[in-house]
């Protein structure tokens, strides 16, 4: 587990119930106490089922809920993200973890062994299935860094991007995910969600102030 991963996930149990991600779709909603015990038991599982460090995992989801979930279960796992499952960087990867409907068939074209849902598509395992009774992990400090974006921001974010979510988590702060909104849709979840600041596809920090007319072209 790299040290900012580390970082991420202490910070995310000491926060404990403070909301980490609300989807503007179906209005779930992840805390951060939850990311944090869910990646690490996930991260556990994984390591279980043999994953080693330096490996690639193929992580193919929509932004929402599950993406940090899965995406810093494979750090904290020592495992490497990838989201092509073709390409270079997807060489050797023997685990995919996907909401996709063609999972099965994507897995066998990349010869990927094991795949895990979170949507119960035949032919995978559920994710929950990594989840081993090791129970809640606490919290052993609280670490802070310095990050664009602050605590007491709500960041809408659109896409699947992890490193997106890792600006905003890392800072503590809540975000608001949302799928391909379009620039009418992005106002309403602004004021829906009192949103102060949007991260665009460049990973620019944009705040909602200084969006105005371009706010389409941000996202």
């Amino acid at each position: 587990m790299t040290g900012w991963t580390e970082t991420v996930l202490l910070r995310a149990a000491a926060l404990g119930p403070r909301v980490a991600v609300a989807e503007t779709a179906s209005g779930a909603t992840l805390t951060y106490g939850t990311l944090a015990v869910r990646a690490r038991q996930a991260a556990q599982g994984l390591r279980r089922r043999g994953l080693r460090p330096g490996d690639p995992v193929v992580v193919l989801l929509r932004g929402g809920c599950h993406l940090p979930v899965a995406g810093y279960a494979v750090l904290a796992a020592g495992g490497v993200v990838v989201s092509i499952p073709g390409g270079p960087a997807a060489t050797g990867a023997r685990i995919m973890i996907t909401d996709r409907d063609d999972a099965d068939a994507i897995a066998q074209e990349a010869d990927i062994r094991q795949v895990y849902s979170f949507t119960g598509i035949p032919g995978t395992a559920g994710f929950d299935s990594l989840l081993g009774a090791d129970g809640p992990i606490e919290p052993t400090a609280r670490l802070t860094t310095a990050r664009k974006v602050g605590a007491a921001d709500v960041v809408l974010v659109a896409g699947a991007d992890l490193r997106a979510y890792d600006m905003v988590l890392g800072a503590g702060a809540r975000l608001v995910a949302a799928h391909e909104p379009d620039p009418a849709e992005c106002r309403r979840i602004i004021t829906e969600h009192d949103v102060t600041l949007l991260i665009d596809a460049r990973l620019r920090v944009v705040p909602v102030r200084a969006a105005g007319p371009a706010l389409g072209a941000n996202l």
